[in-house]
């Protein structure tokens, strides 16, 4: 899991910096940080991120094929 992953299962999930924060139990700056590349993915937020990243619908990997290429 990298920012970059991070930031497009938000995208694909439509939801701002700041819900999206909620949801995996963090602050809106730890979010915003680890998607412009300023800080690392802590084993905790890893975990949360795979595990939404696993309740996602197969249009997810296209979707993130996709935002990494743009």
């Amino acid at each position: 899991m990298d920012a970059m992953k991070a930031k497009a299962i938000r995208y694909f999930l439509g939801e701002s910096q700041e819900k999206f924060a909620r949801r995996i139990g963090v602050a809106t700056s730890t979010i915003c940080a680890i998607e412009k590349g300023q800080r690392d993915i802590t084993d905790y937020i890893r975990a949360k991120l795979v595990r939404i990243e696993a309740s996602l619908s197969d249009e997810f990997l296209l979707f993130f094929e996709h935002f990494r290429n743009c």
